[in-house]
């Protein structure tokens, strides 16, 4: 079996969805031939932690944990990250990269590595595997689960700034032997941005779902009682944000006499502090529950518990390219999704699926229309979905596994 170092900043006991699309490649690896060995942080300083993630990765793989040059966590969010922002450039965890690059050197040699895999975001993670691959001349497999240049989150300081961002970005594109990302607009970004590079280059290698993790999952609090809406995932900045969806729902109550007895939703995962107060801006307190980050299985738990399942994509240039890794769980759960998302991706997937509605996700008033549909057809007992299942199929996680080995075996 060969073996291949998979490099992720971002690995068990951490959480999050940006680690679970690592995870499950790992998980069904071996099963094609491949045997992971992966280079990750030591003590990574975050609050999103679950450890029966670790229950997921099988005990015969390698893991090598290393300490890292970091900001320290004690000093106040906003020092931080104008810190990140202005003099690490790409970002914050970029005094991993020299610790990181000589521990890989190490473990190439001593576990006999065929071939790298580097995960992104960080970047700073393409940046060890673009070190390694100068030193080793290995071939080199570079994923990206999130745009690098064209991010819609991500703003850069100056145009130095995003000068050297887009160099960097051009040398993975240039030496890594294959590139995948996550979405077909991603895809056509590199592709366009890059024109002369091969026609196989850059492969699409969508995020998806494990069958594994609903096996023995039972519905949570569920209320059949009250019109149940979950949202599942983070909420952040200006762009990921409720507050539309927020203002949508207190419009739906005022225009359509609702009682606010009929209504829960759950915000299932990491929200900042303003949400709440977006909350209670809306007077919306007694409705809205914020559940915070828990464990990836009980948050499959919730979604069972949904009668309408919420997916939020922000407006922004970049945003067409979003495609949440929880928009798979959510097909998977065959629950209707209400999809608040610009044209893209995310809204091209919902309507391929036949899996729910897509709305404009800054027009609360069509926002509040949809809602008092979707309630009317749930007191009716007529709020079903039936997913084309040929669509769900497509995003099995062990399926996917099996693209990521065969790109390993061409270049290998």
């Amino acid at each position: 079996m060969c073996k291949v170092l998979v490099i992720a900043y971002y690995f068990p006991p951490t959480g999050g969805a940006g680690v679970q699309r690592t995870l499950k490649f790992i998980k069904y690896l071996p099963e094609y031939g491949w045997q992971p060995v992966v280079l990750t942080i030591k003590n990574p300083p975050t609050h999103l932690t679950d450890r029966s993630l670790q229950d997921d990765t099988p005990k015969s793989i390698p893991i090598y944990r290393t300490p890292a040059l970091l900001i320290p966590q004690y000093l106040p969010w906003r020092l931080r990250n104008f810190f990140r922002r202005w003099f690490l450039i790409i970002d914050e965890q970029l005094g991993w990269l020299p610790i990181a690059a000589r521990h890989g050197l190490m473990i190439i040699k001593n576990e006999g590595i065929k071939a790298i895999y580097t995960t992104s975001s960080p970047y700073t993670d393409h940046l060890i595997g673009l070190r390694l691959k100068q030193h080793t001349g290995l071939p080199w497999v570079a994923d990206f689960r999130d745009p690098w240049i064209g991010n819609f989150a991500v703003v850069f300081p100056t145009r130095w700034h995003a000068h050297i961002n887009q160099k960097l970005e051009q040398q993975v594109l240039e030496k890594a032997n294959r590139i995948t990302v996550v979405s077909q607009p991603m895809k056509m970004a590199l592709e366009t941005r890059y024109p002369y590079m091969p026609y196989n280059h850059v492969h699409l290698l969508p995020n998806g779902y494990d069958p594994a993790d609903f096996d023995g999952i039972s519905p949570i609090d569920k209320q059949n009682d009250k019109f149940t809406i979950i949202y599942s995932g983070s909420f952040y900045g200006q762009k990921q944000t409720p507050y539309y969806f927020l203002k949508g729902l207190r419009t739906f109550i005022d225009q359509h006499k609702i009682s606010r007895q009929d209504l829960h939703v759950r915000f299932v995962g990491n929200m900042g502090s303003a949400v709440n107060e977006q909350i209670k801006g809306f007077d919306l307190s007694d409705i809205v529950q914020l559940i915070g980050y828990i464990p990836h299985r009980q948050s499959i738990a919730h979604l069972l518990a949904a009668d309408l399942l919420l997916l939020v994509v922000g407006s922004g240039t970049g945003s067409e390219a979003v495609l949440t890794g929880k928009i798979f769980e959510y097909l998977a759960a065959q629950k209707t999704i209400l999809c608040l998302a610009p044209p893209g991706a995310a809204a091209d997937l919902v309507q391929e699926a036949q899996a729910g509605v897509v709305v404009d996700p800054e027009d609360t008033e069509a926002i509040a229309s949809r809602l008092a549909s979707l309630y009317r057809k749930w007191k009716q007992g007529e709020l079903k979905v039936n997913p084309k299942p040929e669509v769900i199929m497509r995003y099995n996680r062990h399926l996917l596994t099996g693209t990521l080995a065969k790109l390993l075996d061409e270049i290998s």
